[in-house]
């Protein structure tokens, strides 16, 4: 069973040449895949599973920055090598912002309303890191780039 998720097909197939590298990595020549896949879908599917663990393991390595939007909330994450590092601003039900709405964003940024507050805090991560920033990206948070932490953090 795969650690994350297993890669659809679609994903499969735009990772052809990598999938087939990890096939010879592992031994596994494109005849014997071939057989492998109708003569023991389990082991297949294992293999399948292995190759995806190792792709999103490599993607979430690489994540440095995630960030969800809410509409009285937006918070950016710096996720370092020991714990994460969140920066934010939240509004309260009373102040007429919509943090997803790109012009009441630009609106923010020049000139903030009173009562936004800013939201800063820092955790060291529980499980792996890797699978903490999976949970997160499940629940909401998208990998971002260090534009919306900078500008927030400052």
């Amino acid at each position: 069973m795969a650690k994350y998720r297993l890669l659809t097909l679609e994903e499969l197939k735009s990772m052809e040449k990598e999938f087939v590298d990890f096939l010879v990595l592992n031994g596994i020549p494109g005849e014997d895949w071939m057989k492998l896949k109708d003569t023991d879908p389990d082991r297949a599917e294992g293999i399948c599973s292995a190759f995806s663990d190792v792709v999103f393991t490599k993607i979430l390595k690489k994540c440095r920055y995630i960030e969800r939007h809410a509409p009285k909330e937006i918070v950016s994450i710096f996720c370092d090598e020991s714990k994460m590092h969140l920066v934010g601003l939240e509004a309260p039900d009373d102040i007429n912002i919509d943090f997803t709405d790109q012009a009441d964003f630009a609106k923010i940024q020049t000139d903030p309303p009173k009562g936004i507050q800013t939201i800063k805090s820092q955790k060291e991560y529980t499980k792996e890191r890797e699978m903490e920033i999976w949970e997160m990206l499940h629940s909401g948070f998208f990998i971002s780039d260090q534009k919306l932490y900078m500008a927030l953090f400052s």
